[in-house]
Protein backbone atom coordinates (compact mmCIF):
# COMPACT_ATOMS: atom_id res chain seq x y z
CA UNK A 1 0.00 0.00 0.00
CA UNK A 2 2.86 2.39 0.77
CA UNK A 3 4.46 1.88 -2.65
CA UNK A 4 1.17 2.70 -4.39
CA UNK A 5 0.87 5.91 -2.35
CA UNK A 6 4.42 6.88 -3.23
CA UNK A 7 3.77 6.26 -6.94
CA UNK A 8 0.71 8.53 -6.82
CA UNK A 9 2.75 11.18 -5.02
CA UNK A 10 5.51 11.09 -7.62
CA UNK A 11 3.03 10.98 -10.49
CA UNK A 12 1.04 13.95 -9.14
CA UNK A 13 4.10 16.15 -8.73
CA UNK A 14 5.45 15.01 -12.10
CA UNK A 15 2.23 16.17 -13.75
CA UNK A 16 2.46 19.47 -11.87
CA UNK A 17 6.10 19.95 -12.88
CA UNK A 18 5.37 19.15 -16.53
CA UNK A 19 2.39 21.53 -16.49
CA UNK A 20 4.58 24.31 -15.10
CA UNK A 21 7.27 23.72 -17.70
CA UNK A 22 4.76 23.61 -20.57
CA UNK A 23 3.12 26.86 -19.44
CA UNK A 24 6.55 28.49 -19.08
CA UNK A 25 7.51 27.48 -22.61
CA UNK A 26 4.14 28.55 -24.05
CA UNK A 27 4.28 31.91 -22.28
CA UNK A 28 7.79 32.83 -23.33
CA UNK A 29 7.61 31.45 -26.87
CA UNK A 30 4.04 31.94 -28.08
CA UNK A 31 2.05 34.20 -25.75
CA UNK A 32 4.63 36.98 -25.62
CA UNK A 33 4.60 37.15 -29.42
CA UNK A 34 0.80 37.30 -29.46
CA UNK A 35 0.55 40.00 -26.78
CA UNK A 36 3.52 42.05 -28.01
CA UNK A 37 3.73 41.84 -31.80
CA UNK A 38 5.75 45.08 -31.99
CA UNK A 39 7.88 45.82 -28.91
CA UNK A 40 8.79 49.25 -30.30
CA UNK A 41 5.13 50.28 -30.05
CA UNK A 42 5.74 51.24 -26.44
CA UNK A 43 8.38 53.82 -27.36
CA UNK A 44 5.59 56.30 -28.14
CA UNK A 45 2.55 54.80 -26.37
CA UNK A 46 1.86 54.21 -22.69
CA UNK A 47 1.29 50.58 -21.67
CA UNK A 48 -2.03 49.61 -20.13
CA UNK A 49 -2.38 48.37 -16.54
CA UNK A 50 -2.06 44.68 -17.43
CA UNK A 51 1.12 45.28 -19.39
CA UNK A 52 2.59 47.29 -16.51
CA UNK A 53 1.67 44.52 -14.06
CA UNK A 54 3.20 41.62 -16.00
CA UNK A 55 6.01 43.34 -17.92
CA UNK A 56 8.90 45.67 -17.09
CA UNK A 57 9.85 48.55 -19.33
CA UNK A 58 13.39 49.25 -18.23
CA UNK A 59 16.21 51.18 -19.76
CA UNK A 60 18.29 48.01 -19.93
CA UNK A 61 15.92 46.66 -22.60
CA UNK A 62 15.64 50.02 -24.41
CA UNK A 63 12.10 50.42 -23.06
CA UNK A 64 10.91 47.18 -24.66
CA UNK A 65 8.58 45.02 -22.54
CA UNK A 66 10.24 42.16 -20.68
CA UNK A 67 8.39 39.62 -18.50
CA UNK A 68 8.87 40.34 -14.81
CA UNK A 69 8.73 38.21 -11.65
CA UNK A 70 4.93 38.47 -11.33
CA UNK A 71 4.60 37.14 -14.87
CA UNK A 72 6.90 34.22 -14.06
CA UNK A 73 5.11 33.35 -10.80
CA UNK A 74 1.67 33.59 -12.42
CA UNK A 75 2.75 31.42 -15.34
CA UNK A 76 4.31 28.73 -13.16
CA UNK A 77 1.35 28.75 -10.74
CA UNK A 78 -1.13 28.41 -13.58
CA UNK A 79 0.89 25.52 -15.02
CA UNK A 80 1.02 23.77 -11.63
CA UNK A 81 -2.76 24.09 -11.28
CA UNK A 82 -3.33 22.72 -14.78
CA UNK A 83 -0.97 19.82 -14.06
CA UNK A 84 -2.73 19.06 -10.76
CA UNK A 85 -6.20 19.00 -12.31
CA UNK A 86 -4.94 16.94 -15.23
CA UNK A 87 -3.65 14.40 -12.71
CA UNK A 88 -6.99 14.46 -10.85
CA UNK A 89 -8.92 13.99 -14.10
CA UNK A 90 -6.76 11.09 -15.27
CA UNK A 91 -6.66 9.52 -11.80
CA UNK A 92 -10.46 9.26 -11.63
CA UNK A 93 -10.61 7.21 -14.81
Amino acid sequence: MEILGMKKFVLKYSFMFIGGVIMFILNYSWLNNVLIPDPCYYHFHNPNVVMELFYDFGSSSNNHPEPNLINLLFTISFGLIIGYYTFKFLNVR
